[in-house]
């Protein structure tokens, strides 16, 4: 009889040492949950903001927004001010609408030119193409891409035998990188829009038909070159036509290999 009395006994204490472990478990993961849920302020922008703008101008004229956030939902290192030791940082990318402000998005201005963070050594040339040139908006800030000029050729002997201009087409620069697509400031474009700036003339290198110049769309693209690179692109954006392609880092992309109308047909 005391054994069973004792048995029960323990069965209840075991009983109540079970449901409080329960409950405190419970109330643990309740606990996460309710700290997850926290409320927390944050920044984000209530316009676009140019790469090269600096803490202190976001501030001054108010180009970020304060929005309640779930705790949980936001990445580290967001912001939920702008401390003054930011005033004198840039944004070191563009930071479209709406978009949390990071405190990683910050870094020197000394390493930028006009908002461009441009590679040591470099320098940056902007040029316009037309669609489809720009691989139908694929090209983007970051994007390495070749550049294809195409020119028309003096040749007599083409020209009197067939009645057209001869036209030569080859690489110009084989592998360089896109620093931004679109003009600065232009309030509410993002990288794979086109700066709508009204049709370009058709350049000498083609005829006017020919579908490079089907679209009156014109993109600025602004590129990353050394001064042999920068002359060459800014001697045939000039004078005739220019063609992108896009890269990866596998594409094998030699310069020159020029392509006439009179050995196009030639296997």
């Amino acid at each position: 009889m005391t054994r069973r009395i004792i048995g029960v006994f323990l069965a209840f204490v075991l009983a109540i040492v079970g449901t409080l472990l329960v409950f405190g478990y419970v109330q643990r993961v309740r606990s996460t949950v309710a700290d997850g849920q926290e409320p927390i302020h944050v920044l984000v922008a209530k316009t676009r903001i140019p790469a090269g703008t600096s803490g202190a101008r976001i501030r001054s004229q108010k180009m970020a927004a304060d929005v309640v956030m779930p705790k949980s939902s936001v990445p580290d290192g967001v912001l939920s001010d702008l401390p003054v030791d930011l005033d004198k940082l840039v944004v070191t990318a563009d930071v479209q609408t709406d978009q949390l402000l990071l405190r990683g998005m910050f870094g020197q201005a000394g390493k930028f030119s006009g908002g461009l963070d441009i590679p040591e050594g470099m320098m940056a040339v902007t040029v316009s193409v037309l669609e489809p040139a720009d691989v139908a908006q694929y090209v983007r800030p970051g994007s390495q891409i070749a550049i294809f000029g195409i020119a028309k050729l003096v040749d007599p002997e083409f020209k009197k035998q067939t009645g057209e201009d001869n036209h030569i087409t080859e690489v110009i620069l084989s592998r360089i990188g896109v620093l931004a697509i679109g003009s600065y400031g232009d309030n509410g474009q993002t990288a794979s829009q086109a700066q709508d700036s009204g049709p370009l003339p058709a350049g000498n290198g083609t005829a006017a038909n020919n579908t490079l110049h089907s679209s009156n769309i014109a993109i600025n693209v602004t590129v990353a070159v050394d001064q042999e690179g920068a002359t060459r692109l800014i001697h045939f954006a000039a004078n005739d036509d220019l063609y992108l392609a896009l890269l990866t880092d596998s594409s094998n992309v030699q310069p020159g290999r020029p392509l006439t109308d009179k050995n196009a047909a030639i296997p």
